[in-house]
């Protein structure tokens, strides 16, 4: 452990697929184990602590529910296991989640919520003081993952994708289901009764959804130049913001990553298997189900203009092209939920 002269901790520590790495949790910083799965942490850094236990053979689920008294960040360093680490953050207030120099804002009020990391990337946390910090985290071998999208995508692009030399690197919104599930996850005890066979049912589904996501988007980054994948995920960073606006263009993306468009435009398929205008609408699709669904909302109007449709009608068009129905077909009104919670 390190102490920066603003008095910042600075703690740099291992991930892997066994329990082996939280002992530089004990060692360095003063946590210890309640048991084999709950580890808590010293008063005087933080109240709380965190779960982690093997939901089925690589998949690994590990809940870091804190709050911190000291200023903090912790630095996963690179990995040589053939694994990824999905992050989902629904903490209180916005937390810092940091890779390859990039840094997303996530957090329950963070427009971006989700990331997928290669453990093969280092990646830097620094949560919010006084403050709840809610992370679930799902610890995925590529094998598990090749086992599953093998039923649904073509084993040769499954191949090329998630292969031991490929860097898996996105972040997105929670899906509105995950969502779901990690709220009522959060407020239970880790010493209730029913709390491992509740954590256990999150993960799977998560990462259930997550595999459904996958099949989908197909979001990887392969082999490529560092700075060139970084500079191409500032700007995918960007889009993932505008979300709720009209696309920015790909000049204006290819400005963002300091790119000519002709190379942006390839490295962007080559990362993200599509163009940033389809990989756009995409993403803003899946928030507008959300939206639909939520209950926020009390006319698809609002929903359309929400997301910077001016006429409901190529909203709702667009909406029954991707899902196969209209978006009033899934909509729950502010209404009905306050009847069904009443």
């Amino acid at each position: 452990m390190e102490t920066s002269s603003k008095n910042s901790i600075q703690f740099s520590h291992t991930v892997t697929m066994d329990t082996d790495w939280r002992q530089d949790f004990i060692e360095k910083l003063g946590a210890k184990y309640l048991n084999q799965r709950q580890l808590v942490f010293p008063e005087n850094l933080a109240s709380g602590g965190s779960y982690l236990m093997e939901v089925i053979p690589g998949l690994t689920v590990l809940v870091v529910d804190l709050t911190f008294h000291q200023s903090i960040s912790f630095t996963k360093v690179a990995s040589s296991g053939d694994f990824c680490i999905a992050y989902y953050d629904i903490s209180d207030q916005i937390s810092i989640h940091k890779v390859n120099d990039t840094k997303n804002k996530v957090g329950y009020h963070s427009k971006l919520g989700m990331g997928l990391v290669d453990a093969g990337l280092s990646s830097t946390y620094i949560p919010p003081i006084s403050e709840r910090m809610y992370s679930f985290r799902l610890l995925i071998s590529k094998q598990l993952l090749h086992k599953h999208l093998g039923n649904i995508v073509p084993e040769s692009i499954v191949e090329k994708t998630y292969a031991k030399k490929n860097t898996i690197y996105f972040y997105s919104h929670i899906d509105s289901r995950t969502r779901v599930l990690l709220l009522k996850l959060k407020d239970r005890q880790y010493e209730d009764s029913s709390y491992e066979l509740f954590l256990k049912g999150a993960a799977l589904q998560a990462f259930g959804s997550l595999i459904e996501r996958l099949s989908q988007q197909k979001f990887v980054v392969g082999k490529l130049s560092e700075f060139d994948v970084q500079q191409v995920v500032n700007s995918q960073i960007y889009l993932m913001e505008q979300l709720l606006e009209k696309f920015p263009g790909t000049e204006k993306l290819a400005e963002i990553a300091c790119m000519s468009v002709t190379k942006y435009t390839r490295l962007f398929k080559k990362i993200y298997k599509c163009n940033p205008n389809s990989f756009f609408l995409s993403e803003k699709l899946l928030l507008a189900k959300e939206m639909v669904r939520s209950g926020q909302f009390n006319t698809i109007y609002e929903v359309a203009y929400a997301l910077g449709y001016s006429k409901s009608d190529y909203f709702s068009a667009i909406y029954k092209k991707r899902y196969g129905v209209l978006p009033n077909e899934d909509f729950v009104s502010s209404s009905n939920r306050k009847e069904a919670t009443a």
